[in-house]
């Protein structure tokens, strides 16, 4: 046979394998998630950003991928610096007035110590390297890596939290990121 024989020979039994591997995946128990009419396929959500008025500051998309999961968001309003974003255990961002308290604390799914430089390890998915906010507001991307959108989003959500001040990424138990200025539910 010449190559271009094999070549054209093997592209077949490549698109059999392909297919009977589907087959084999699916007859293994691959069932596939029943979604609402009205819910993104892809499990993105979007959601406002509200300030400590109460008032929407500002978007957070969330996109969830198999190692973990991106989030993407944008706030205008927030003090010119650096302010550290953490994930906190509770979508609830109701309490504007009272500093967004009911969000609970971080999200510690490896029950380790707080801050990306600690010695002692960080939270899993929850602790993130400092935005920076300035005229044009803050905007940034951030990889919430090890952290799946179903270990997060349970029975009462996730919240994202974006501080006053910088997280200084070891200072227990939230970087000495100061007040919480904004908060984004994700239920």
């Amino acid at each position: 046979m010449t190559p271009k024989k094999i070549a054209l020979f093997a592209v077949p039994l490549a698109l059999a394998a392909c297919s009977e591997d589907a087959s084999i995946a699916s007859s293994a128990g691959a069932v596939p998630v029943p979604v609402a009419e009205d819910a993104d396929p892809t499990g993105e959500m979007t959601v406002a950003i509200t300030g400590t008025e109460g008032t929407a500051i500002g978007e957070a998309t969330v996109r969830p991928g198999p190692h973990g999961m991106v989030i993407r968001l944008m706030a205008e309003g927030l003090p010119e610096g650096w302010h550290g974003v953490h994930l906190h255990q509770v979508g609830d961002c109701s309490d504007f007035d009272g500093g967004f308290k009911k969000s609970g604390s971080h999200i510690n799914i490896s029950g380790t110590e707080h801050g990306v430089l600690n010695p002692e390890g960080y939270h899993t998915g929850a602790d993130f390297p400092n935005l920076w906010a300035d005229a044009d507001g803050l905007h940034g991307e951030l990889f919430a890596g090890g952290l799946l959108l179903d270990q997060a989003r349970d029975d009462d959500g996730f919240a994202m939290i974006i501080h006053a001040n910088e997280d200084d990424h070891v200072t227990q138990p939230i970087g000495g990121a100061g007040p919480r200025l904004a908060c984004a539910a994700f239920r």
